[in-house]
């Protein structure tokens, strides 16, 4: 058995082979390019990305000793890529960091217009997502919106480039246009964005056996697989992370610990009730939900911390934070974005402090507040979603075990690290997976797969002393920020 995992990143475009045995078989990734040709622009080139998956998807089935039997994609989430009547782009893709309909976003802010569309859809609207780009492309590029036909997402990109069908995983489609409740698309919502007249762009949201197409014969040649190999549109990276990683049955949170932190909960309610903002997206399991909660800065605050300091890599603020006296550790609220913060509350004039200085304070202290207020902010975001009983912990930040046991002290409920880099791609190849009839459950998938490396306890004198410090921690953000 070999199956193909594909994860689109923002950054880097990854092909993972799996075996019999679900250990990573064979890898290939190169570098993807973000254009950057205004301030608060990030945009990439269609077809760039599309050569990008054909080279390194071509080079692991080359390499493959056995036919490959099931192709599964995930990539970036949010962000606009339109497609024309051809099937060709639209115009270049704008991605879910482009910043230009800030404005709007800011305007709908004030207004209420974000308030009344999260109570229909359960996630909160931002610059980088389709309803925002679409009315600003509606304004200043009409064009690029007439020759449009079809909204697409990078994942629902790779998949009709794949298939030839215009589709992507309902966990796209959720944020922004989905009734959460009927997980289909609103007209509401699209009045509420006056953007009510591009109903038309809006493609096929697909989920469970409806995800699998089989792959076109030219591009089956293309990329040296056989025509009518099973293709399967996988959820978004974060929804794949978080089943690559274990996250999957209700109660089970996860955090993925890179350039932002981006944390959530497995549900079997959407919570449209719960605190804060945050996210309610279609989980891979049917009738589940990710109550999911992006920060603007996770592991960047710790390369500030690096560069402050003058270390010589990030690894190193984590060890100055391990031989700290813990008893002297200021209090951090890791809000360092210079767009404020948006999870588990929105304020973009939000913004980092460190307090209780005194003239005795040393670089070690300094550093563990740092690791202890982004741990803290792990743990808000997990308590905004609900009550969880264990943390799959991935993303770069996972390599450090010493940060990872804090968290799991903070939240208190153990933690796992993951056996692998490739989460997202894992997490797509399980869902391609089950769908495809090689389980019978997604739960079996992630058992078969699955194998954390470490998990860690929390420590019960640690837990009591965190949790009284995430009390003062919310007091001071309150005060702050609200």
């Amino acid at each position: 058995m070999s199956v193909i995992g594909v994860d689109l990143g923002t950054s880097r475009i990854k092909a993972v082979r799996y075996g019999q045995d679900w250990a990573e078989a064979d890898s290939c990734a190169e570098d993807a390019v973000v254009d950057r040709p205004a301030p608060g622009h990030s945009e990439q080139d269609m077809a760039d990305v599309w050569a990008g998956l054909v080279r390194v998807v071509r080079t692991v089935a080359e390499r493959s000793p056995d036919d490959i039997q099931l192709v599964a994609v995930t990539a970036q989430g949010d962000g606009c890529w339109l497609i024309d009547a051809d099937g060709d782009p639209a115009g270049q893709a704008l991605l879910w960091n482009d910043a230009r309909a800030t404005s709007l976003v800011d305007a709908w802010e004030a207004d209420g217009t974000l308030q009344r569309a999260f109570d229909i859809n359960g996630c909160f609207g931002f610059a980088g997502v389709a309803s925002s780009q679409l009315r600003w492309l509606q304004e200043n590029s009409p064009e690029v919106i007439e020759r449009a036909t079809t909204l697409l997402s990078c994942g629902g990109w790779a998949y009709f480039k794949l298939t030839g069908r215009r589709a992507i995983d309902d966990s796209e489609a959720a944020n922004p246009f989905f009734d959460t409740r009927r997980r289909a698309y609103d007209e509401r919502i699209l009045d509420l964005y006056g953007i009510a007249d591009l109903r038309r762009l809006l493609p096929d949201a697909v989920r469970g056996k409806d995800r699998v197409a089989p792959l076109l014969g030219d591009v089956a040649r293309e990329i040296g697989l056989q025509e009518g190999t099973p293709v399967v549109v996988a959820p978004y990276d974060v929804a794949s992370m978080a089943t690559g990683s274990g996250a999957h049955r209700p109660g089970d949170a996860f955090a993925i610990l890179g350039t932002t932190l981006c944390n959530g909960l497995v549900s079997d309610d959407p919570r449209l009730d719960r605190p804060g903002n945050g996210m309610s997206l279609p989980a891979a399991e049917e009738g589940g939900w990710l109550l999911t909660y992006p920060t603007m800065v996770g592991t960047e605050v710790i390369g500030w911390c690096q560069k402050l300091f003058g270390l010589d890599q990030p690894g190193d603020v984590i060890r100055l934070a391990d031989r700290s006296d813990r008893s002297r550790t200021p209090m951090v609220l890791p809000y360092f974005s210079t767009a404020g913060e948006r999870s588990p509350f929105l304020d973009p004039r939000a913004r980092g402090a460190i307090l209780g200085l005194d003239v005795t304070h040393t670089r070690e202290e300094v550093a563990a507040g740092i690791v202890d207020g982004l741990s803290m902010a792990v743990k808000d975001c997990v308590a905004s979603a609900g009550s969880a009983t264990m943390v799959a912990i991935s993303g770069g930040g996972a390599r450090s075990v010493s940060w990872c046991q804090v968290i799991a002290d903070a939240v208190g409920v153990p933690v796992t690290l993951p056996d692998v880099e490739e989460i997202g791609a894992r997490g797509a190849a399980l869902v391609g997976a089950y769908e495809i009839g090689m389980f019978d459950s997604l739960h079996d998938a992630v058992t078969a797969a699955v194998r954390p490396r470490q998990v860690l306890e929390p420590d019960p004198e640690r837990t009591k002393v965190l949790a009284e410090r995430y009390e003062q921690f919310l007091q001071v953000r309150g005060k702050l920020f609200g």
